[in-house]
């Protein structure tokens, strides 16, 4: 009996020192981390609790850590509520977090992977996607306008597809472009603009602003980055869930201009008729009674034509979005559907879209894992065939007479009679669509040969096709007889192929992490264009769909075009930290582009980047109320080679124009352009400081940033000796800097059970200045309209980037002595032949007495001082209630129409003019006389503060929660009402300052040239989750 006791007793001793042993045991532990959608989180931060000892979730959800079986992990990501799990003796551990409306995002994903911001040495802004889930808008940037701080996204018109310019800490180049780099799902150039993605499909916004944080992006990131992930599987033990949206809008025009009606333009052009100027009624003068005027009864016209509202209409938008995610334990799938149907506030403009993804992981052995990722996007759009304003004076709608009815088919005011295509005529009988179709395919594979080491390579695949169709038909009002229809076809294609792998490793001893990353990328991209052009066409029917059958063969032309670029690329980055107090960041990348000569096809772009959790050291222990503060500084060297692929090569250019012989049409070939061997990158030097504080339990977050660029070795084209046979050649030359500041402040104001009230704001300022344009005294980027080209747009040595220039307006000559004293002082000087009373006046700059030129002045810069937004949210129960306001402060902003609408001879007026100057009835009048010019001098007459606070978005969504009542069944339904652009508060007489027409591709902002408006949008969505 003894002898069995002593037996048992050391059983349980060995038992308890097994026990002890297994416990102390550390194993590898994976799994995924999710949302209670069964979305994966992409950065989330699964630590050991009560250890600094931790891994960050890739972009499938999935971590791989070291724990012993007693640990307990804790999963963390912002906006989240944390959740715990003890180890045991489990392999594989899933963890689910559920939404914390009172957390703060706080890890973002950056290039080649992700971070928690207290960790991050670069400057990168996450976007709150709860935000702007519920902005009616068919491409995301749109709605993202002031919730970025340093990021500037201008919109290029608002018609129904149109997308936004987007400035990341200023404009860098003159002649490359300044559009930040797109990153979706870690893929280069997957997209041709966000219109490509259903904004359902995205999980997470990221924008890397300064070098530290693009500078491995190489010549990509020299504007910025944006990167976009979308939404993943996830693990739901064979379960699908599905996610159906329907939303339903109504659009409208917000405003319209302040023009004159019908009885006020009749009464402007009495005026124009009294000062003898009106060669249609050359009998009418100063001394001719009412009663023998032009029209005798004025307020007997009443409103007349509205040409503005006659052409605009309520638009409908109807969109459709449905999702499956599932998967199991080794593979996870995501799949969507989206259509989308949006017509235009302009007659005959819409766009409707079809997209579709796919993607699926698997993990086929424990060491390797594969992915796919496939997306296709089709559009149709029908173009705005209406002309509203800029250029086209005889015969957009902001300049028609309202005299005119919709029917006329003559313009008495063009050129004293002459037939014109009114926009009504326009949208009725033109037809101008275009077709997209964009697709992309990426395969990657992910190994892991020993613990912490991973090598992914991605390979992808790019197609876009755009198709351009025009056909103006022989019965528009202003063709001759048997003209004929002109139609017009060109389509465009690109394509692109990429293959990136990369090595990643991370080495965690005693209070060290060193994480370094290897990389290797080869790219090629090509594009073809081809076009057809006739006119002449008898049958309208056939429209562009036979080409060939044009009757007069000199009216034909077919154009043709390729480029093809290569590159080729090796990156490097090292992140180390010393116990989450001391970071240091280090990334190069050397690149290779075929669109520079062969001596300077490569080039070197290093950063570097520093950081101090101040708030980790021993000395802080007492302030318990700072939960995070840190100082970050970086340093780094980016490129731009957005450039056309041969610009260092002499350009052949031919020409068929001439007559035909003998059946035949000539063909010449001239050199049109000089080889430039020397040609090389621009480069940018980038410098960024910033303070991170986060404080009182996270209840209030700001940061803080300053930074500064110099761009050097711009691309510009300059002008040649005329004996060359060239008059411009491409060339490195000049300097631009940019210097700036950013504050993003968070705060979580109250926090209760059922009400919770939440606010983020961003304030947003940068200064741009020309450094150097060579031996040139200006570089004009954009002339006024009239026979003598005056600036108005241009870059001039020591003044901002984006400078506007003009003459400064010196009111009107009211009487014979002003301008006798004129002639002693030469003050003033008007042009050549208008110096009667009633005529503007201008400033003389250098008093010659001849206005040209040398007395144009600097009016200001089109960029704001102060912009960004903030948004306010409310939750109480399941109501979710958000505000959101974006501002812009300062800046300056040419109306394009004022040239013709300030005292012109043959448009309809801005309603200001009917206080212009009059001899009898208004001679203390500044303001120009009626009818005094065909089109006025650039000056800041015509310039207004472009300030503006806009009333962007409104939402109240109400989450009906069935997931307890209806197990196994539909989770929850959530109802949204929304409105966009709903007010605006300016000082401008244009439709909205926030504009810019000259696309994404000009150096240009704040160009108003009859921007297509911006609508005023209403939106009920609901959503049905299963």
């Amino acid at each position: 009996m003894m002898k069995h006791n002593l037996q048992m007793k050391w059983l349980a001793v060995l038992a308890f020192a097994l026990s002890c042993i297994c416990a102390s045991a550390q194993s590898q532990v994976k799994g995924h981390v999710y949302d209670s959608a069964g979305e994966p989180l992409i950065g989330a931060y699964v630590t050991i609790e009560g250890t600094t000892t931790g891994s960050i979730t890739d972009i499938d959800g999935a971590y791989v850590i070291t724990a012993k079986p007693t640990d307990v992990l804790k999963a963390e990501y912002m906006g989240f509520t944390p959740a715990t799990e003890i180890v045991g003796q489990r392999a594989v551990i899933d963890l689910t977090l559920t939404e914390d409306q009172n957390v703060l995002e706080d890890v973002v994903v950056i290039a080649y992977g992700a971070a928690k911001k207290s960790d991050l040495t670069g400057s990168v802004a996450n976007v709150k996607m709860g935000d702007i889930k519920d902005a009616p808008v068919l491409s995301i940037d749109n709605a993202l306008q002031g919730r970025i701080a340093g990021a500037d996204f201008m919109s290029t018109d608002g018609a129904p597809g149109s997308t936004t310019t987007i400035r990341i800490r200023g404009t860098r180049s003159i002649s490359a472009s300044n559009e930040p780099l797109f990153i979706v799902d870690g893929i280069m150039d997957a997209i041709h603009d966000l219109n490509d993605i259903n904004s359902d499909d995205i999980a997470s916004i990221s924008v890397l602003k300064d070098a530290s944080s693009t500078a491995i992006y190489g010549s990509r990131g020299a504007n910025g980055v944006i990167i976009i992930t979308t939404k993943k599987g996830s693990k739901s033990d064979g379960k699908v869930n599905i996610s159906f949206k329907a939303d339903f809008g109504l659009s409208q025009l917000p405003r319209s201009l302040d023009i004159m009606n019908a009885a006020e333009f009749v009464q402007y052009r009495n005026d124009f008729a009294y000062f003898g100027d009106d060669k249609s009624h050359a009998n009418v003068n100063a001394n001719t009674p009412l009663s023998g005027s032009v029209y005798a009864d004025p307020l007997s016209y009443g409103a007349g034509t509205d040409w503005i509202r006659n052409i605009t209409r309520n638009a409908f938008t109807q969109n459709y979005a449905l999702s499956l995610t599932g998967g199991g334990e080794k593979g996870s799938f995501y799949s969507s559907l989206a259509y989308n149907d949006t017509d235009g506030i302009i007659d005959g403009s819409g766009q409707r879209r079809f997209s579709g993804r796919i993607k699926g992981d698997r993990q086929i052995f424990p060491w390797l894992k594969a992915s796919y990722n496939g997306s296709y996007t089709w559009r149709h759009t029908d173009e705005n065939k209406a002309t509203i304003g800029g250029t086209s004076w005889w015969n957009g709608a902001q300049y028609l007479s309202p005299l005119l009815k919709v029917t006329d088919s003559e313009n008495p005011l063009y050129n004293l009679g002459q037939k014109i295509n009114t926009p009504r005529a326009m949208i009725d009988l033109n037809t101008n669509q275009t077709k997209r179709n964009s697709m992309n395919h990426a395969i990657s594979v992910d190994i892991t040969p020993v613990e912490d080491l991973v090598i992914s390579s991605v390979f992808s695949y790019y197609l876009y096709f755009r198709q351009n169709c025009r056909y103006f038909p022989g019965s528009l009002p202003a063709k001759t007889e048997n003209e004929g229809g002109q139609a017009y076809r060109a389509d465009y294609s690109e394509n692109s192929m990429s293959d990136e792998t990369t090595i990643r490793y991370k080495l965690e001893k005693n209070g060290h992490t060193f994480q370094p990353l290897l990389g290797f990328s080869l790219y090629r991209f090509s594009a073809e264009n081809f076009s057809l052009q006739g006119q002449g066409y008898m049958d309208d029917e056939v429209m562009w769909n036979n080409m060939n059958a044009v009757l007069d063969k000199e009216t034909y032309s077919a154009g043709t075009s390729f480029s093809s670029k290569t590159k080729m690329s090796g990156f490097a980055r090292v992140d180390y930290n010393w116990k989450s107090r001391y970071y240091i960041t280090a990334t190069g990348r050397y690149d290779g582009a075929s669109n520079f000569a062969a001596n300077n096809k490569w080039a070197f772009f290093p950063s570097a980047a520093l950081r101090w959790n101040i708030s980790n050291e021993n000395f802080m222990s007492g302030a318990s109320w700072i939960d995070d503060l840190s100082l970050r500084f970086s340093a780094g060297l980016t490129g731009n080679d957005a450039i056309s692929a041969y610009y260092s090569l002499a350009k052949l250019d031919s020409t068929t124009g001439g007559y035909l012989f003998d059946g035949s049409q000539p063909v010449s070939f001239y050199r049109s352009r000089l080889a430039e061997p020397g040609l090389t990158w621009e480069k940018t030097a980038s410098y960024n400081l910033a303070l991170d504080w986060t404080m009182f339990g996270g209840r209030v977050s700001l940061t803080a940033e300053a930074y500064m660029s110099k761009t050097t070795d711009l691309l510009l084209q300059v002008q040649v000796a005329e004996q060359t046979g060239y008059d411009k050649r491409m060339c490195n030359l000049g300097a631009i800097s940019n210097k700036g500041v950013e504050l993003s402040i968070e705060t979580r104001n109250i926090e209760r059970r059922d009400f919770q009230w939440t606010t983020s704001l961003t304030l947003s300022h940068n200064t741009q200045k020309v450094l150097d344009i060579g031996s040139e005294d200006f570089v004009s980027a954009m002339d006024c309209p009239g026979n003598n080209k005056y600036m108005m747009y241009g870059y001039v040595k020591g003044y901002p980037l984006n400078s506007l220039w003009g003459f400064k307006y010196g009111g009107i000559w009211k009487s014979d002595q002003e301008r006798e004293r004129n002639k002693q002082t030469k003050a003033y000087a008007s042009e050549s032949t208008k110096w009667a009373d009633g005529t503007p006046r201008y400033y003389d700059i250098n008093h010659d007495g001849v206005l040209n030129q040398e007395d144009l002045v600097y009016q200001g810069s089109a960029d704001p001082i102060l912009y960004g937004g903030m948004q306010n949210t409310f939750y109480y129960k399941n109501f979710k209630f958000g505000v959101y306001l974006a501002y812009s402060l300062g800046g300056k902003i040419y109306n394009y129409g004022e040239f013709y609408q300030s005292g012109g001879m043959y448009t309809n007026q801005f309603r200001y003019m009917l206080n212009s100057w009059h001899p009898e009835r208004n001679p203390e009048s500044n303001i120009p006389r009626a009818g005094y010019t065909d089109v006025a001098l650039p000056s800041d007459f015509m310039i207004h503060d472009a300030s503006y606070l806009r009333l962007k978005n409104i939402s109240l969504g109400y989450t009906l929660d069935l997931s307890r009542k209806w197990k196994g069944g539909i989770k929850d339904v959530t109802v949204t009402l929304s409105g966009e652009n709903l007010y605006l508060w300016k000082n401008y007489n244009g439709f909205d300052p926030d504009v810019s027409s000259e696309g994404t591709s000009s150096t240009l902002r704040r160009v108003d040239l009859g921007a297509y408006p911006k609508p005023r949008t209403f939106t009920f969505s609901i959503q049905v989750r299963y």
